[in-house]
């Protein structure tokens, strides 16, 4: 019942934001849907890497419930995935 209920939340919250989500630094960054209902579904202090579509790279979401005067909301934390790529010599 309240998988269900979360379910129904995050997929309001993906039509209304259309996959859009805010860092904390005040950038914009969009996500797939799929995308967008891993990292709503991430619990507080936890990461994950996904792909930005608007950025075209890989980048590492941390999401952070942070308490203000009118509650608790939720901040995510977005920096670029350093890719570190071994070259073999042949």
């Amino acid at each position: 019942m309240i998988a269900t209920i979360k379910a129904a939340l995050i997929s309001f919250t993906l039509f209304v934001s259309g996959g859009n989500i805010l860092s904390t630094n005040f950038k914009l960054h969009h996500y797939s849907d799929d995308d967008f209902k891993d990292i709503m579904n991430l619990n507080n202090k936890a990461s994950i890497s996904k792909n930005c579509t608007r950025h075209s790279e890989m980048e590492d979401i941390k999401k952070i419930k942070v308490y203000r005067e009118d509650g608790l909301k939720d901040s995510f934390v977005v920096s670029k995935k350093e890719l570190i790529e071994k070259v073999e010599d042949k």
